[in-house]
């Protein structure tokens, strides 16, 4: 089977189990649970994560500024 990806569901805690096009497989509340599912659906040997990669984090977004009083009133 091809390379599976384990990250992040959209912003949410659980762990996306990807295959190689990008389509979901899974979802787990655990990282661990997430690399298990990973490695028996690649039918990898459990000492070896040569198949199993994780995705990089999503960058951090720069927080919302607060509008003042005049921006709210069209001054």
């Amino acid at each position: 089977m091809d390379e599976m990806t384990v990250g992040r569901h959209k912003r949410t805690r659980f762990w996306a189990v990807r295959d190689a096009a990008g389509e979901l497989i899974c979802l787990c509340v655990y990282k661990r649970g997430a690399l298990e599912v990973a490695r028996r659906l690649t039918s990898a040997p459990a000492s070896s994560d040569c198949y199993l990669r994780e995705t990089p984090p999503e960058p951090a977004r720069e927080p919302a500024r607060a509008l003042s009083n005049t921006a709210c009133q069209g001054e």
